[in-house]
């Protein structure tokens, strides 16, 4: 489009250059031709002049001078006059070329506004319907966020089952593929963090599937030995997405990490499923891994058996459960991974701090080492002191 906006304006420029060179020289030829009828008039009288006079001699080859510079003027102006008339009709003909050449530009030019003039106006229809589409996503995220926090259990029923605890729960999307589970059943208080298959959407959907087999584990069959919870749940992914033999294609799945609290004696258990926990004691922080079974994915139809852990705490202790969304953030000065040695030490290093203090600063130092970077998934950290 640039480039027809120049070379219309080139042809333009050019056009009235050559109109102006073309009138100039047909006003060249005009003045030729007065001085060609005024030589001739000058010749005629002067060979008057020497017929009708009885001048002398001298006067005579005087007129005769005259007659004969008039002569080679005529003759020259004559020469001049073809030689001008014959450029005239060259730039004429020239002058019909370049305008003939400007008219078909222009009729280029405008066939090409109207071609771009559609493509604009196809455009900012597309651009309608996407923006009507973007929106009605938005707003369907937004309402599926809105379920997703009715379904997790709110501030005021965790604080009635734990006296001192933290929840760092930063969603990478709207809707997010991490979730936390807080129940009581009889004597045991159940804490779960759970990370998903994915984020967002695909996530959030594994959430909810997630959410009700750990409420049909520990509410309605009344479980409460982590391990146990965790072969339930295992057999209930399994079976709700068609993997057995691979029915489905779906692989999806998610870690979990749980702990149940008695709350008179204070005794911890825990089991995890690709899900270390981390617990302090006496000033130094310890870890315990979970198994290296998935949950969900037995194609054989065979639920896996995991491992109950006992947690050596005392009162006052703190035990965190965590997905890896702040370990595997990139930041710092080398844009890299946090790492979790480093969120071990971290933790550590605030755990002499009230719960809440302590989430503040997590969350200060995550802001910190993340700085400009995307988030790169969910993050879950929860702190319980017993």
């Amino acid at each position: 489009m640039k480039f027809s906006l120049r070379l219309s304006l080139y042809f333009n420029k050019y056009f009235r250059t050559f109109k102006t060179d073309l009138n100039k020289e047909m006003k060249s030829n005009a003045i030729f031709i007065i001085i060609l009828i005024t030589s001739i008039l000058s010749f005629l009288l002067n060979i008057v002049t020497l017929l009708v006079t009885e001048l002398s001699i001298t006067v005579s080859y005087v007129s005769l001078l005259f007659i004969l510079i008039t002569i080679l003027g005529l003759i020259a102006v004559t020469v001049k006059y073809k030689r001008n008339n014959h450029e005239s009709k060259m730039l004429e003909q020239k002058y019909k070329e370049i305008e003939t050449a400007y008219q078909q530009q222009s009729i280029h030019i405008r066939t090409q506004q109207e071609e771009i003039n559609k493509h604009v106006s196809n455009l900012n229809e597309k651009r309608v319907i996407i923006e009507a589409q973007k929106k009605e996503l938005e707003d369907s995220i937004t309402y599926a966020f809105r379920i997703q926090q009715a379904i997790l259990p709110p501030q005021y029923y965790i604080d009635k089952l734990i006296s001192s605890y933290f929840i760092l729960y930063l969603p990478k999307s709207i809707v997010s593929g991490d979730f936390y589970f807080i129940e009581q059943e009889k004597e045991y208080i159940i804490v779960a963090a759970v990370d998903c298959t994915g984020h967002g959407v695909p996530g959030a959907m594994m959430s909810v599937i997630g959410y009700d087999l750990l409420n049909q584990a520990v509410k309605i069959n009344h479980i409460t030995k982590p391990s146990k919870i965790l072969t339930f749940i295992d057999e209930g992914v399994t079976n709700f997405l068609r993997q057995i033999n691979d029915e489905s294609g779906v692989h999806d799945g998610m870690d979990i990490s749980i702990i149940s609290i008695h709350k008179q004696l204070k005794v911890v258990e825990y089991a995890g499923a690709y899900h270390e926990i981390y617990y302090t004691h006496k000033g130094n922080i310890f870890e315990i891994k979970g198994d290296k079974f998935p949950i969900g994915m037995n194609v054989d139809g065979v639920a896996d058996i995991y491992k109950n852990n006992g947690v050596p705490v005392i009162p006052g202790d703190m035990i965190y459960l965590f997905s890896d969304g702040f370990a595997d953030q990139f930041g710092g000065p080398n844009n890299k991974k946090f790492k979790y040695q480093a969120l071990k030490n971290l933790l550590l290093e605030v755990s002499s701090l009230e719960p809440l203090e302590q989430k503040s600063r997590i969350a200060q130092k995550f802001n910190d080492w993340k700085k400009t970077n995307e988030q790169v998934d969910d993050v879950l950290i929860i702190g319980v002191k017993i």
